[in-house]
C-alpha cells in the first residue's frame, strides 16, 4: 500500500520504528550517497513494510557525453537483508540510468540526486541491512550498512511507526505534502524541521498527546510541551513542528517522540505512555553537503587559504553557532559558482587536506607538514623524483615539479619520512581555485 501523501525526495530519510534503533555502521561523514530504511505497517498480518530510499548524488557518478549532446551514467544498486543467522531474506537489484543536460550538472555542479524508492515486508525480528551502489563507468563502489529491529504494529493496541524528518509539510485536503530532508544531519535546517510519523490505533478514536524529547548520552537536552492531537482509529498520519534548537554540538542525538493518555497535567510519567518512537539524528557542521567533522580544526586548516585576521575573526565569534556562520562566510565568498549547490573552492581544498593528512603524517599532522602545505596550495605536481645523497645514503630528497616549470625540493636528513622544504626557502602564496587546471 503507498502513502497517500506525495513523496518529494531531496536528501535522505533516516529514521527509527518503535521499540528500535537504527544503527549505520559507516561513520557520519559518509556522505557518499543516502539512504534509509523506515518501518511501517502493512496489509500483511504477520510481515511490517520496510521502505527503502536511496539518493546518489551526480557528483559520486561518472557520466559520458552521448550522441545527443546529453551526458548519461550508469550504475547499480544491490540491496540485501540479511536475518540474524546471517541467511539472505530479501534482495533487490537495479540497473540505473541517470541523464544531464550539461557537463556542468554531469559533475554535481546543480546538487542533483537520483532517487530510488522500492519496499519489502519482513517479519518481526532483527535484520542487517546492505546497500551497495556500483559505478559502471569509473569501477568505483559504495557500501553501507544499517541494523533494523522490525516490530509487527498488530500486537499493540496503539503504536507508532518510524520518524521521517521532512523540510516542510503542507495539508492538502486529506493528503499531505511532504519534503523528506533526506539526511540525519540537521546542523542546516536553520528553520526547524518536521517529524512525521503514522499512528496505529486499534481502539476507537480519541485524543491523544505527544511529547518529543532530543536526548544526548541519555540525558535530555530539549523537551517539548504536551501536543494534543485527535487520532480515529486504524491508520492515521501526523506530524510534530519542532523549532530549530540552539547551541547543539556536534554529535549523534536521540529524537523520541511519546505517545500519552491525554491529560490537563503540565508534566507526565512513564505510566501514561501509550507509545514510543525514536530514532537517531546527528548534528555535524557542513558546507554544500558536505560535512565538516570538527569545526575547529576546520578553521586551524585555513591556514594556507585565509589571512591570519581573518581566522581571528571566525575564532572570535561568542558562539558556535556564529563561528560556523563566519566560516561559511569566509568560503562563500571564495565560491567560484555561487548560484550552485556546491562550492567547488571548499570541496578542492579540503580534499587537498585530507590527502595531506594520509600521505604526509610525519611528526605532526600531514596538513602542517612542508609537503602538505605545498600540496595544499598548489596542489599534486606534475612529476616527483626522489634520490639519496651521495655523501649520507640515509639522506632523502624529493622535487616536485609543476606544469608552470616551478620547482619545490624537499629534504629528510634521518630517512624517517620528515621532509622538510629545501628550496625555496619559504612559500608567501595562498590556495586559490583555477577551474581551468
Amino acid at each position: 500500500m503507498k502513502h497517500p501523501f506525495l513523496i518529494l525526495l531531496y536528501l535522505i530519510l533516516a529514521t527509527l520504528p518503535i521499540l528500535s534503533q537504527n544503527n549505520d555502521k559507516t561513520s557520519i561523514n559518509n556522505n557518499d550517497f543516502y539512504y534509509d530504511c523506515i518501518i511501517f505497517r502493512s496489509d500483511s498480518v504477520n510481515k511490517s513494510r520496510l521502505d527503502v530510499y536511496i539518493a546518489v548524488p551526480y557528483k559520486i557518478i561518472t557520466f559520458l557525453k552521448s550522441d545527443n549532446g546529453t551526458y548519461l551514467s550508469k550504475y547499480q544498486i544491490d540491496f540485501s537483508c540479511f536475518d540474524e543467522n546471517g541467511n539472505v531474506v530479501a534482495e533487490k537489484h537495479f540497473d540505473k540510468i541517470s541523464k544531464a543536460n550539461t557537463f556542468f550538472a554531469s559533475l554535481g555542479g546543480n546538487g542533483d540526486f537520483d532517487n530510488s524508492y522500492f519496499s519489502v515486508l519482513l517479519p518481526e525480528g532483527k535484520y542487517k541491512i546492505n546497500v551497495k551502489v556500483s559505478d559502471l563507468l569509473s569501477k568505483n563502489s559504495y557500501q553501507r550498512y544499517r541494523e533494523i529491529t522490525v516490530v509487527n504494529y498488530r500486537k499493540y493496541p496503539f503504536a507508532l511507526s518510524g520518524i521521517m524528518i521532512a523540510s516542510s509539510i503542507y495539508e492538502l485536503s486529506d493528503k499531505y505534502s511532504v519534503t523528506p530532508f533526506l539526511s540525519d544531519n540537521i546542523s542546516n535546517l536553520d528553520e526547524g524541521f518536521f517529524a512525521f510519523f503514522e499512528t496505529y490505533n486499534q481502539k476507537s478514536a480519541d485524543s491523544i498527546d505527544f511529547v518529543y524529547q532530543l536526548l544526548r548520552d541519555d540525558k535530555v537536552v530539549d523537551e517539548s510541551k504536551k501536543i494534543t492531537k485527535y487520532i480515529d482509529s486504524g491508520t492515521t498520519q501526523k506530524y510534530l513542528k519542532i523549532s530549530k534548537i540552539n547551541n547543539l554540538t556536534t554529535g549523534t542525538y536521540i529524537l523520541k517522540i511519546i505517545a500519552l493518555r491525554h491529560s490537563n497535567d503540565t508534566t507526565f510519567d512513564e505510566s501514561q505512555y501509550l507509545a514510543v518512537t525514536q530514532r537517531t539524528i546527528t548534528y555535524t557542521p557542513s558546507l554544500a553537503g558536505n560535512v565538516i567533522d570538527n569545526l575547529n580544526d576546520a578553521i586551524q586548516e585555513l591556514r594556507y587559504v585565509a589571512t591570519q585576521s581573518q581566522i581571528s575573526h571566525i575564532n572570535e565569534a561568542q558562539t558556535q553557532e556564529d563561528k560556523l556562520n563566519r566560516f561559511k562566510q569566509f568560503w562563500a565568498e571564495l565560491d567560484p559558482t555561487p548560484n550552485t549547490q556546491r562550492n567547488e573552492a571548499f570541496e578542492e581544498y579540503y580534499s587537498r587536506v585530507e590527502f595531506a593528512n594520509q600521505k604526509f603524517k610525519s611528526y605532526t599532522e600531514g596538513w602542517k607538514t612542508d609537503m602538505g602545505m605545498v600540496y595544499i596550495i598548489f596542489g599534486p605536481p606534475s612529476s616527483t623524483d626522489r634520490r639519496q645523497d651521495y655523501y649520507n645514503p640515509a639522506r632523502l630528497y624529493e622535487q616536485w615539479t609543476y606544469p608552470n616549470g616551478r620547482e619545490f625540493v624537499f629534504v629528510d636528513n634521518n630517512g624517517f619520512g620528515d621532509y622538510r622544504l629545501l628550496s625555496p626557502s619559504g612559500v608567501t602564496e595562498k590556495y586559490e581555485y583555477n577551474r581551468n587546471k
